[in-house]
């Protein structure tokens, strides 16, 4: 990808309208000259609220760093089937070898980035998760971002594109920027609400109780999606502010699709490698927030420890045979979110050579935590017995022109379809599993998005 060269500059006043033309003009005469197919053009912009974009296809709030919405797909990138992570880094190689990166000087712009997710299992979809598929990102045609004090704008732009049309998007989008407000709070209706009984729940974990005593599998990842259905709808940008605003400590995304979106506010990096560094953590055992002593009940509690110490085992030998170091505690720390408390053990590392993060992904899905251990054997288990998962528990996020990237495991989730929701949670199986704690467990995970919905007050 032929790029000009980045400013050190951190911040710097908004353009004036005729520095626009110029700056497009020269810009697509470079792209031009170099025979490329697509430009990039970033400038700096207002702070406004994050969700202030209209029309958007995509969010991505993490924790620390910036905030991302984008709006419209100026290319896509699909894979499908077990050779989806090869199809999709293929296409995205050629995508970048045509486009051309001209941020104007003082941009805190990022390099460009294609934004999406994979489905959990590479197999065929059903329902609305068909609009999905098994793997898809794309590179957004407008992208606000804004980190700290510092903001931006990118417009993806064919370059047979006019440079006077260019310039004036990226003025009006500014400008209307400027004025953007927060979304206000609407409280969304139930009408009625489906969801998988007390019953048929405890039988699947019985059978899966007694897959482990006959030494089939050591864990069984279960889940369960509740069918909400709305009264009159729902209001996406007000439940996605809510859901930022209040679930800031975790990965917030969304990724819309012909009407569909994917929603959701994970606490679980799959992985983060920049350069030759990368970070993960294996994230197991859940405890309510609110319960007393809850902490050190998790850390006390010989079911939790034992499924944490399988998805750390995992990891390490997924990541070991690639990286010259790898660091990680013994003993887990604990995670308190909102409303649940988890087990947690951080995890960084060196890469022994260079590896695209989809490679990492790649390796790493699914962990024992979204699915189960031995992998193989409980993923024939969930195919049997579960509902298409979609996305649920997939990896979600991020990957730039260089291969380096940032990927949330999609849980705590639900996919909008219009007047409904699809709400999913899951519980990590073992042999001493109490099928009524644990769907307790799945309804307190619920909660992340119930809350944004405005449902719990």
């Amino acid at each position: 990808m032929q790029t000009e060269s980045r400013s050190e500059t951190q911040s710097a006043a908004l353009p004036a309208a005729g520095e626009y033309l110029e700056y497009c003009e020269r810009s697509f005469a470079a792209a031009r000259r170099l025979g490329k197919d697509m430009i990039r053009l970033s400038v700096p912009a207002p702070l406004a609220p994050v969700l202030a974009m209209p029309e958007g296809s995509m969010l991505w709030c993490p924790p620390s760093g910036a905030q991302l919405v984008g709006a419209g797909q100026a290319a896509t990138v699909l894979g499908s089937g077990p050779e989806r992570f090869t199809q999709i880094k293929a296409q995205a190689q050629e995508l970048w070898q045509g486009l051309y990166d001209a941020p104007l000087a003082g941009t805190h712009a990022d390099l460009p980035r294609l934004f999406g997710g994979l489905s959990f299992a590479d197999g065929p979809l059903e329902g609305p998760w068909r609009e999905f598929g098994n793997g898809l990102f794309w590179l957004p045609r407008r992208l606000y971002g804004r980190d700290g004090d510092r903001a931006w704008l990118s417009l993806c732009l064919s370059v047979d594109h006019s440079p006077r049309t260019a310039a004036e998007e990226l003025s009006q989008e500014a400008a209307r920027l400027l004025l953007a407000r927060e979304a206000a709070p609407r409280q969304a209706l139930i009408d009625h609400a489906e969801h998988l009984s007390a019953a048929s729940w405890t039988e699947r974990i019985n059978a899966i109780v007694a897959g482990i005593a006959d030494g089939r599998v050591h864990k069984v990842v279960a889940a369960r999606a509740s069918r909400l259905h709305f009264r009159n709808g729902i209001e996406l940008r007000p439940a996605l502010e809510r859901l930022t605003e209040r679930y800031a400590d975790c990965f917030c995304y969304a990724f819309q699709r012909q009407g569909l979106t994917f929603v959701g506010a994970s606490p679980e990096t799959l992985i983060d490698k920049q350069g030759l560094t990368l970070r993960t953590q294996a994230l197991a055992g859940s405890i309510a927030a609110d319960r007393a002593f809850a902490e050190q009940e998790l850390l006390s509690s010989k079911k939790d420890r034992f499924e944490q110490e399988l998805v750390v085992k995992a990891i390490a030998q997924a990541l070991e045979p690639v990286c010259s170091e790898l660091h990680y505690a013994d003993t887990p720390q604990t995670l308190t979110l909102r409303h649940l408390t988890h087990l947690c053990t951080p995890i960084d590392g060196k890469l022994r050579a260079p590896q695209h993060v989809l490679d990492l992904v790649e390796a790493l899905h699914p962990t024992p935590a979204v699915g189960g251990s031995p992998v193989p054997e409980a993923i024939k288990w969930i195919e049997s017995n579960e509902q298409d998962r979609g996305w649920y528990a997939g990896p979600v996020g991020w990957f730039d022109c260089e291969g380096d990237g940032h990927f949330a495991v999609a849980i705590r989730s639900a996919l909008f379809t219009g007047t409904d929701a699809l709400v999913y949670a899951g519980a990590g199986i073992v042999a001493d599993s109490d099928p009524m704690l644990e769907y307790q467990e799945t309804g307190l995970k619920q909660r992340a998005i119930l809350d944004a919905l405005g449902i719990l007050g």
